[in-house]
C-alpha cells in the first residue's frame, strides 16, 4: 500500500478519529491502507482518497475494481464515478465518487481503497448492497382485510428495501384505520432477515376498539335546532344500522367540511354574521366513543335591501331582474344569491362574453338588519370558438362525440350550449366521466374547447343461470355492444330459456344513419311464452326508421328545441302459433294461430341523463299499432291473420333525491281492439299483468279478467275459472333505489306497484279497491359481470280467491329473480 505524507496523516488525525473523540464519539477503525473518511457528512464509512501529488508526475489511477455488487451492474457503478482510469489520484474526487455511488440508492455502505503500485494504484470500490424485499405481510388486521388495505401498500416485492417507503406505508395504513373509525389503532413495522440478503417487511397492527361518534352537540344554536343542522353533515352519530353506512365514523377531513356546512345552514336562514367556533372532540372513558361539541354565535337575521346592477350592462338592465331568485324584503338566502350570480354570468356568457365577471357588492345596515346587493358586471370582450378538441376517446370515434355537441367552431361562446353538450354526451352511456373545459386560443377573442371523456366498458359477454320462484331455472346468454366498434351503434345477440319462456333475438340500431338525423334499426327473433291456459310462440322480425324532429327546424324553427324528440315508423311481421287445452266452445276460436303484419307509428321523447343507468330525467313514448287487412292480403298470408289496432303510452321519471338515493316512477297503459266484429282480438294479443316486470308480488300473467268455462265439452262438466285476458291494461310502479356497496354495484330497492288488466267494456274492477291490484316489497340489485341481477320479494296487498272454489290464489310473499333491468 502507498504511504502518505506526514502532513496528510496529521490532517487526517485532526479531522477523523481525533475530532470524533473530541466530540465524545467512538473512532471508527480504518483498516491498514484504507482511504480515510472525509471530514463531511457522507455515508459511513466513507474513505478519503490521497491528496494528489504536488507535481504533474503524481500517481494516476491504473484500474478500478468493484467488490460486493451482486444485483447492480459494475458498469453502472463505474458510470456514476467521475474518477476514471488514467486520471490523477485526487482525494476530493474520490470523496465525490463515494457520494455519487451512494446516491444510486442500492447500497447500505460504500468505501474506496487503493492497492497495487504506488504510481498506478488500483481503486477498489467496496459496496454493501441494501437487502431486497422478499415479501411483505400484515399482522393483527382482524377488522380490515388484506383487500381493504392493498391500496395502502407502497412496498413492492423484489424491490430494494427503502425505509422511507416503509414508513409511508405505515402512515397510510394508519390513515385507513382512522377512516374506518379505529382512531386508537397503532401501526408499526419490523424487518425480518432472510437468506441471500433478503428481508420480509412485517406491518404490525394493534387495532384496539373501534371508536364511534356517540353524540354531536351544538352550543349557542338558539334559533336553529340540532335536527335541522345534522342532516347536512357527513359526520353522523352512530346507530344500530350504522354498519350499512358511514354513520358513526369520524373523518377529520369530512368534519372540517361539516363546519362549513353548519355555517351554510345559517346563511340559508339569513344569519350573515354567523360564526362557528373551534369544536372540542372528547374521548369517552372506555375509549370507544367520541363526543363532539360545536360552539356557534348565530348573530342576527338579515333581509335583502336594495337590489341593483352596475358595470357594463350593454343595455341589458331591463332583462336582468327577471333572472334573480332573490327579491327585496325577502330573507337573505345564500343559495339564492349564488344562483343569481351564476344566472347573470350565464346570461352574458350566452351572448359570447366567456370571461364575464360578476361581483356582488354588499351594503350592510345593522340597524335595519338589511343587506343591499349590487351585481357589478364586467363582461370583457366577445369570444368565438376557434377549435374543439376531443381527448380520452381511445375507441369511440370523434364523430360519435361531435354529433352530440351543441357548440361549433366559429360560433360565439355559449355557456348553455356547453352544458347541453355535456349532458348529451353523458346520456350516451359510453363514458364514465365527461368534462368540457376551455383554454385561450390564438387571439384574445378566440377560445378552444376541450372535450375530455373517460371511456367505460360498453360491451358484455354474458352466460348466466338463476332460479326464479315461478320460472324455476333460468339460463341466459348474451353478447351485446352498445358502442359497436366505436361507431355509436348497438348490436346484441340474446338467448334465454326457462320453464315459462324461451327467446332468441338479434338486434341492431344505428342512431344516426349515414351521419343524418335518421335512425335505423332491425331485430329478428323467435320466442315462446307459457301462459296459464295456452302457449304463444312466434317467429318474426321488425324494421324501424326514425327521425329526429329537430332536423325539420328549417321548416318550423320551434322544432330546434326538441332535439330529444324522435318519430319512428316500424313494420313487424311475425308468424304466431297458439296451442291450448281449453275445450270451451265460446272461447275456442280465440286461441288461434296466424300471421301478424303490423305497422307502428310512435313518438319518443328521451330526456334521461344516462340511457343505460339513468338517475334523473324522463322518457315518454306513445305508439299506435295497426294490423289492417291491407297489410295482410290473403294471396300472401291466407285466411289465418290477426287483425287489430293497439294504442300504448309509457312514461318513466327519474330523480336523484339525496346522496345516491334515486326515485323512479313508471306509468304503462294500453288498449287493443279487434279490427271488426268478424276479427276479434286473439287471446294471445290481450293483456296479462303480474310478475317481476309489471306488478311484483303476483305471479306472472295472472292478473286478468276471469271467465267461468266448462272443464270439457260435456254439458254436465264442472266449471273452472279461466284467465281470458283484457283489452286494457294499466301499470304503475314506484321505486326507491340506494347504493349499499357502490364499488360492487349492489343496490337496495323498495317498491310499491299497482296494476290490472280489464275486460272489454269494463273500466273499473269492483273486486279490488281503486280497481288496481297493489303490492309492496323490497329487493337487491347487483350489476354483475353477467348483467343486472334482480332479487325481489313482493307482498300482495289484495290477495285473490278463486270465484268458484274460494281457494286463496296469491301467496303472502312471492320471491322473484330475473336477469335484466326494470325501467
Amino acid at each position: 500500500m502507498r504511504s502518505f505524507l506526514p502532513i496528510v496523516a496529521f490532517v487526517y488525525l485532526l479531522s477523523g478519529p481525533v475530532a470524533a473523540l473530541a466530540q465524545g464519539a467512538s473512532p471508527a477503525l480504518v483498516p491498514p491502507g484504507a482511504i480515510p473518511p472525509a471530514p463531511m457528512a457522507v455515508p459511513e464509512p466513507a474513505l478519503a482518497a490521497p491528496e494528489p501529488a504536488a507535481d504533474s508526475g503524481g500517481p494516476v489511477v491504473g484500474a478500478i475494481e468493484v467488490e460486493g455488487s451482486r444485483r447492480v451492474e459494475v458498469d453502472a457503478i463505474k458510470a456514476a464515478m467521475k474518477t476514471k482510469v488514467g486520471a490523477s489520484v485526487d482525494a476530493k474526487s474520490i470523496q465525490a465518487d463515494v457520494r455519487a455511488v451512494m446516491k444510486l440508492g442500492y447500497f447500505a455502505d460504500v468505501s474506496i481503497e487503493e492497492k497495487g503500485s504506488p504510481d498506478r494504484p488500483t481503486l477498489v470500490v467496496k459496496v454493501v448492497e441494501k437487502p431486497s424485499v422478499q415479501d411483505y405481510k400484515i399482522e393483527g388486521n382482524d377488522e380490515l382485510s388484506a383487500d381493504d388495505l392493498k391500496d395502502t401498500i407502497e412496498v413492492k416485492r423484489f424491490a430494494i428495501l427503502d425505509l422511507t417507503t416503509v414508513r409511508k406505508t405505515v402512515k397510510k395504513i394508519q390513515e385507513k384505520y382512522n377512516e374506518k373509525g379505529f382512531y386508537l389503532a397503532e401501526v408499526n413495522f419490523r424487518i425480518e432477515d432472510r437468506p441471500d440478503n433478503q428481508v420480509i417487511v412485517v406491518f404490525e397492527v394493534n387495532e384496539r376498539a373501534k371508536v364511534e361518534v356517540r353524540r354531536i352537540h351544538f352550543v349557542g344554536n338558539d334559533n336553529i335546532s340540532k335536527e335541522e343542522i345534522v342532516p347536512f353533515m357527513q359526520t353522523q352519530e352512530g346507530s344500530f344500522l350504522g354498519f350499512l353506512s358511514s354513520a358513526g365514523t369520524y373523518k377529520e377531513e369530512a368534519f372540517q367540511r361539516d363546519l362549513q356546512a353548519v355555517q351554510a345552514v345559517y346563511l340559508e336562514r339569513g344569519y350573515v354574521g354567523v360564526k362557528v367556533g373551534k369544536p372540542t372532540v372528547a374521548l369517552s372513558p372506555d375509549r370507544t366513543g367520541l363526543f363532539i361539541s360545536i360552539p356557534i354565535e348565530e348573530g342576527e337575521q338579515y333581509t335583502i335591501g336594495k337590489l341593483d346592477f352596475s358595470g357594463e350592462l350593454l343595455g341589458m338592465r331591463p332583462f336582468l331582474p327577471q333572472l334573480l331568485q332573490s327579491s327585496e324584503g325577502q330573507l337573505f338566502v345564500r343559495s339564492k344569491v349564488g344562483h343569481d350570480i351564476f344566472a347573470v354570468a350565464d346570461f352574458f356568457k350566452d351572448m359570447g362574453y366567456a370571461y364575464v365577471n360578476v361581483n356582488p357588492v354588499t351594503a350592510l345596515d345593522p340597524k335595519k338588519r338589511t343587506m343591499g346587493l349590487t351585481f357589478d358586471v364586467q363582461p370583457g370582450q366577445k369570444v368565438f370558438f376557434e377549435r374543439i378538441e376531443i381527448t380520452g376517446n381511445q375507441k369511440t370515434r370523434d364523430k360519435v362525440v361531435r354529433r352530440e355537441l351543441r357548440i361549433y367552431e366559429g360560433d360565439l361562446y355559449s355557456a348553455a350550449a356547453i352544458k347541453i353538450s355535456k349532458q348529451r354526451i353523458t346520456a350516451l352511456g359510453y363514458f364514465e366521466t365527461v368534462e368540457i373545459t376551455t383554454k385561450k386560443g390564438s387571439a384574445e377573442d378566440r377560445i378552444v374547447a376541450i372535450v375530455e371523456v373517460k371511456e367505460k366498458a360498453t360491451g358484455t359477454f354474458q352466460i348466466g343461470a338463476g332460479f326464479s320462484s315461478y320460472e324455476n331455472f333460468i339460463l341466459t346468454a348474451q353478447i351485446s355492444q352498445n358502442n359497436f366498434f366505436g361507431w355509436g351503434q348497438t348490436l346484441s345477440l340474446q338467448v334465454q330459456w326457462s320453464s315459462l319462456r324461451q327467446l332468441g333475438q338479434i338486434q341492431f340500431m344505428e342512431p344516426y344513419f349515414l351521419d343524418s338525423k335518421w335512425t335505423f334499426a332491425f331485430d329478428v327473433y323467435a320466442n315462446e311464452n307459457l301462459y296459464l291456459n295456452f302457449t304463444r310462440g312466434a317467429i318474426g322480425g321488425s324494421l324501424t326508421w326514425g327521425y329526429e324532429l329537430a332536423g325539420l327546424s328549417w321548416f318550423w324553427p320551434s322544432l330546434s328545441k326538441l332535439e330529444d324528440l324522435r318519430l319512428f315508423f316500424t313494420y313487424t311481421l311475425e308468424k304466431v302459433r297458439v296451442t291450448s287445452s281449453v275445450q270451451d266452445l265460446l272461447l275456442y276460436n280465440r286461441f288461434r294461430s296466424g300471421w301478424s303484419s303490423v305497422a307502428r307509428t310512435s313518438v319518443a321523447w328521451d330526456r334521461r341523463d344516462n340511457r343505460l343507468f339513468p338517475t334523473r330525467g324522463f322518457y315518454l313514448s306513445a305508439s299506435l299499432d295497426l294490423a289492417p287487412p291491407m297489410l295482410a292480403p290473403a294471396a300472401i298470408f291466407g285466411d289465418q291473420v290477426n287483425l287489430f289496432y293497439r294504442e300504448t303510452i309509457e312514461f318513466r321519471f327519474y330523480q336523484e333525491i339525496w346522496q345516491g338515493l334515486t326515485g323512479r316512477f313508471r306509468l304503462l297503459a294500453g288498449v287493443i281492439r279487434g279490427w271488426n266484429e268478424n276479427n276479434p282480438v286473439p287471446v294471445s294479443e290481450l293483456y296479462y299483468v303480474g310478475g317481476v316486470n309489471t306488478v311484483r308480488g303476483y305471479r306472472l300473467y295472472t292478473l286478468s279478467p276471469v271467465a267461468a268455462v266448462g272443464a270439457s265439452t260435456n254439458p254436465d262438466a264442472s266449471l273452472r275459472a279461466l284467465q281470458v285476458g283484457g283489452n286494457k291494461q294499466i301499470v304503475l310502479n314506484f321505486e326507491l333505489e340506494y347504493p349499499i356497496v357502490e364499488k360492487m354495484g349492489i343496490r337496495a330497492v323498495v317498491f310499491f306497484d299497482m296494476g290490472n288488466a280489464l275486460a272489454p267494456g269494463v273500466y273499473i274492477d269492483p273486486n279490488v279497491p281503486w280497481g288496481l291490484y297493489k303490492s309492496i316489497g323490497f329487493g337487491f340489485r347487483w350489476f354483475s359481470p353477467i348483467g343486472p341481477l334482480r332479487f325481489e320479494w313482493g307482498f300482495p296487498l289484495n290477495r285473490r280467491t278463486d270465484p268458484i272454489t274460494g281457494a286463496i290464489l296469491d301467496a303472502p310473499v312471492d320471491f322473484q329473480f330475473t336477469i335484466g333491468s326494470f325501467f
